[in-house]
């Protein structure tokens, strides 16, 4: 060890600080405030300091940063294995500063401030989506309920709301009145959700890394803005497969004896909303690719559908989605398809 540790638990207004010295001593493990575990990180010496990743961890690593502090954001589920005895915020710092200790543990950096803001975006666009979706299927329960079906569709809500709420049915014109109510909120999500979205690609678009990222196959503007959020300038992964692995698009590994067996992808881990939007812009390019391909890229495509089959292939093509933006950004170039020769 040539660096101390700092473990911190976060939490809103009470944070646990666990310091261990560069020699493996406890030196201390208490409770702070918030401005007392500002001004600790101020007057410590340059340390590691380590945090679960959470809502705050970003903006405690940006604060740490500025003292010269390495800091280290680690997964919750890896901090889990170092718990000894009780859960307790003593515990779970000395936990945190432990996991920070272990040789070939991953963890990740903290986001810039523009990272976090282009992340704030995009969770705050799936969270109207979301609740637009809820929204919508509490209107067709509640319809249903009274013996109407409403069709699939936007469209055949609409229709069926207006049949509700202008025809004569059964149903009281109390619960009418909420009907119209929760379709009026619909209608303002929707618009919410366009104005959001419009903002987000505007600012996409002003962003270099992003704009550049845009030139890849099947990256639209909300896979690029994830991408540079995810990946960033690249420093923190040694390669593209590690950064293909952090998404969650390599295959599963089981060896033993020296046979090596790989099993298909683990979709319970990973960054599950890039790799979904990875995906659909795979099934989007390779479904209007051209019959007679135009470069290096489209030709191994086409090779690796008759292989492996389309869904197959729409994975193995976000794969190297990601490990070309991974080199994109961690050696800032631009993106160039290689041409077959006429």
């Amino acid at each position: 060890m040539n660096q101390a540790i700092i473990g911190i638990d976060l939490a809103k207004n009470v944070l646990q600080v666990c310091y261990i010295s560069k020699h493996g001593e406890l030196l201390c493990n208490k409770a702070m405030s918030r401005q007392k575990a500002k001004e600790f990180l101020a007057k410590t010496k340059p340390a590691v300091v380590a945090v679960e990743g959470c809502n705050g961890c970003h903006y405690w690593g940006r604060f740490a940063q500025q003292f010269g502090h390495e800091v280290r954001v680690i997964n919750p589920k890896k901090v889990k294995r170092y718990l000894e005895g009780h859960k307790t915020d003593k515990n779970d710092a000395l936990a945190i500063a432990n996991a920070a200790l272990q040789i070939g543990l991953k963890y990740s950096a903290p986001k810039s401030l523009e990272q976090q803001a282009l992340q704030s975006l995009e969770s705050s666009r799936r969270f109207l989506s979301r609740a637009i979706v809820s929204l919508g299927q509490h209107i067709r329960g509640t319809l249903l309920g009274y013996g109407i079906a409403t069709p699939c569709g936007e469209k055949g809500l609409k229709a069926t709301v207006a049949i509700a709420m202008e025809c004569d049915t059964d149903i009281p014109s109390s619960v009418v009145k909420v009907i119209s109510a929760y379709w009026q909120q619909y209608n303002l999500l929707k618009s919410e959700l366009k104005a959001l979205e419009k903002a987000k690609n505007a600012v996409t678009h002003q962003i270099e890394p992003c704009t550049r990222l845009m030139q890849i196959e099947g990256v639209g503007e909300s896979t690029a803005l994830m991408l540079y959020t995810i990946l960033g300038d690249g420093k923190q992964f040694k390669n593209g497969r590690q950064a293909s692995a952090f998404v969650g698009l390599t295959p599963k590994q089981h060896s033993s004896g020296g046979k090596v067996i790989m099993i298909g992808i683990d979709k319970c881990g990973g960054v599950k909303d890039l790799r979904s939007l990875l995906y659909l812009g795979a099934m989007s390019y390779i479904g209007r690719m051209p019959d007679i391909p135009k470069t290096q890229k489209d030709a191994w495509l086409a090779k690796a559908i008759e292989r492996i089959g389309f869904k197959k292939a729409c994975i193995a093509l976000a794969n190297k989605t990601v490990r070309t933006a991974w080199a994109m950004l961690r050696y800032e170039t631009e993106y160039k398809p290689i041409l077959l020769a006429a």
